[in-house]
């Protein structure tokens, strides 16, 4: 299939150069809200709003004013001409969710980890490198067409690329099968990025990034970018081996793979790490796969990462130190990590002076002790890590025989020195208490209230915050009448908590907000879940029997916890979501988190409002948000009220440049179409 615009000389790509606009500009269209538009006025307005962003790079409506034309005009005309000039634009970050979610690489620094990895399984392993590049999807249609590129983006939903992948000469425009998802990943040849992009650009995966955004999508040809598959979606494959040959024989470029036993595992890592330098692609590191397809399904993933998987990361900068000492740090689950302080030295371009020795087994492998002459690494060019000991310290490393917070016994569960009363474990509540108020969505406590409260013996179980008064609250300091009331309406707001949010606060290893999810659609109710054994909840898709264990073991513990929360929360059963209402809702396809007290309805009202509308509502602020909305009662957008910590970090990403627009209540319930007086819809 000849590709557009591939007679086109692109060798040397405009950088900051606008595009210059047409010599004849589109008319200025007629002035009137899109649902009142015909079809012609829609697309009129469509072609002039384009040309100003992408030909001018001068806006005068918001992105949201033009979705709304390209929304009603899609709903009235889809396969209208101006929509397919809007998409060859290119580099419209049009943001769609994956089918399947594109999960990260568990990760691995040593041998012994990586043994361990593949102890879970049968069978061989497939070893691939790990390219530092752009991981995306492709999608092909039952006739074997391109239809659509996608990046990774936050692994839920990415940015859709499609014009500019026809320019990418690796990717084949037609397979000869589908329908199929293709994913890989889109790369800069080192020998490219040397010759054409080292003096204006940081590294050749920047280069990629910003290449598949270009508006003019003919651009994105210049960069010389190439395309490896790591994967098929859609077809039934017995083994990994089998999958990548099919790919191979439908005309994709597949990544290097070999399959070996597992004994061979650092012997494949060593030979990679030796030829890195003589590559033409950049790569951090080496990917390893469980080969039976078989064993993906009963190992299953966690919310992150997939258990049949696993990328084996190259070390980062290394130096020599000291250990001056070991101190000892408790998680809320009450394990207590072996910290190394050393002498403060530079790698990667930052000071470091603590270094994790993760558990009992590794400090004891390394032979870790103060005093110690080590080496020490910053793993990923990040993570500060002891990487071995030159010279050992005058004595071994002491292990607390007491909780160095609680003052309670020690004990060693497999590798792991454990708090034997983490329920009763100042360090371990904290934490206990910081993911609830967190996960429960109650706004307030933060670190330094938090740690009165406990100080006080006002809070030592989630169950305790339901329980606070407002004199309570008042003996802390600095803490007014008016705020200590505010924190106890902010509790009030959260005794009604859907299924899937009360799981996740619960702080249960591998109880995410994903696994909360599938546990509350498969089982209904808290008592459907807590009566659920391990191989119940190991068929539920994608978690796996490990994933089973682990909840079922953290039920079990938290049996008194969950009985005191249920005498305060009432535990909403599921339902299933609503039927979308339209479309072409202006909520549709974008993510709502709300803060502050709403004026119209309660906060779980305004969520379903979203979800019936095709729009999602994630726990938390990230830079990927769409909107946040502010309670019109008390919003510190109308009248001057406190700013929450959500509507805070908000402010500092929006300020880094992140796209999250803040909106008030009475803002968001136009956009679903509700007037101030009109009743949320049920």
């Amino acid at each position: 299939m000849e590709r557009p615009g591939s007679d086109r000389n692109v060798e040397d790509p405009p950088m900051d150069a606008p595009a210059a606009p047409p010599a004849a500009p589109p008319a200025e269209p007629i002035d009137k809200p899109a649902d009142q538009m015909t079809t012609d006025e829609l697309a009129a307005a469509v072609r002039y709003h384009n040309w100003r962003y992408f030909a001018l790079a001068d806006p005068i409506i918001s992105d949201y004013a033009f979705d709304a034309l390209t929304r009603r005009l899609t709903a009235l005309a889809p396969e209208h001409p101006a929509l397919a000039e809007l998409t060859a634009a290119g580099g419209g970050g049009e943001r769609v969710f994956h089918d399947t979610p594109m999960l990260s690489l568990d990760k691995a620094y040593d041998e012994a980890t990586v043994h361990k990895w593949a102890d879970a399984f049968e069978g061989p392993i497939v070893e691939s490198p790990k390219i530092d590049g752009v991981a995306a999807s492709l999608k092909y249609d039952a006739d074997g067409r391109l239809v659509q590129a996608v990046t990774r983006g936050d692994g839920a939903r990415g940015e859709v690329f499609t014009a500019n992948a026809r320019f990418i000469a690796a990717i084949p425009q037609r397979i000869g099968a589908g329908p199929v998802e293709v994913r890989g990943e889109v790369y800069q040849p080192l020998s490219v990025f040397r010759e054409r992009f080292a003096a204006d650009f940081s590294n050749p995966r920047n280069t990629t990034a910003g290449a598949i955004k270009q508006k003019e999508a003919e651009r994105t040809a210049a960069y010389g970018l190439l395309f490896f598959t790591y994967a098929v979606l859609g077809r039934e494959f017995e083994t990994v081996t089998e999958r990548m040959a099919w790919a191979e024989a439908h005309g994709l470029p597949v990544v290097p793979c070999a399959l070996m036993d597992k004994g061979d595992v650092q012997a494949g890592y060593d030979a990679w790490l030796a030829k890195r330098a003589a590559l033409d692609f950049e790569i951090d590191g080496v990917v390893y796969t469980a080969d039976r397809i078989a064993e993906h399904a009963r190992l299953g993933a966690t919310a992150h990462h997939p258990r049949y998987a696993i990328a084996y990361k190259f070390q980062g900068d290394s130096g020599t130190s000291t250990i001056e000492r070991i101190e000892w740090s408790v998680s809320r689950s009450g394990a207590i990590t072996p910290i190394a302080v050393i002498a403060p030295i530079e790698l990667s371009g930052a000071m470091v002076s603590r270094c994790s020795l993760h558990n009992l087994a590794i400090l004891a492998q390394l032979g870790a002790s103060p005093g110690a002459q080590v080496t020490a690494t910053r793993r990923g060019g990040v993570i500060p890590h002891i990487e071995s000991v030159v010279t050992p310290g005058p004595e071994p490393a002491e292990v607390p025989a007491l909780c160095p917070v609680s003052g309670h016994a020690t004990e060693q569960v497999g590798d792991v020195l454990m708090c034997s009363e983490p329920h009763h474990c100042p360090a371990a509540m904290l934490g206990t208490l910081e993911h609830f108020t967190k996960s429960a969505e109650i706004d307030g406590f933060g670190p330094k209230i938090m740690a009165q409260l406990l100080e006080h013996g006002l809070v030592r179980e989630p169950a305790d915050f339901y329980r606070l008064t407002v004199d309570d609250l008042q003996r802390l300091e600095r803490l007014g009448r008016k705020s200590a009331q505010n924190l106890v309406d902010n509790v009030a707001g959260a005794r009604t908590l859907p299924l899937a949010r009360f799981l996740r606060s619960l702080g249960i290893e591998s109880l995410g907000a994903v696994a909360a999810d599938k546990l509350a659609e498969a089982f209904k109710t808290i008592d459907g879940v807590l009566g659920a054994s391990v191989d119940e909840i190991a068929q539920v898709h994608g978690l796996g029997e490990l994933t089973g264990r682990l909840i079922v073991h953290g039920l079990a513990t938290r049996r008194e916890l969950i009985a005191n929360l249920r005498e305060f929360v009432t535990i909403e059963a599921f339902t299933a979501p609503a039927a979308v209402i339209a479309n072409d809702s202006p909520v549709s396809g974008r993510s709502f988190v709300f803060t502050g007290k709403l004026a119209s309805m309660d906060r779980k009202a305004a969520q379903e409002m979203v979800k019936a509308r095709g729009g999602e509502t994630p726990s938390g602020v990230s830079r990927t948000l769409d909107f946040l909305v502010i309670g019109d009662d008390g919003s510190a957008l109308l009248s001057g009220g406190a700013m929450s910590s959500k509507h805070k970090k908000a402010e500092q990403l929006v300020a880094e440049g992140a796209g999250i627009r803040i909106i008030s209540e009475t803002e968001f319930r136009a956009m679903c179409g509700e007037g101030r007086d009109t009743p949320p819809t049920p």
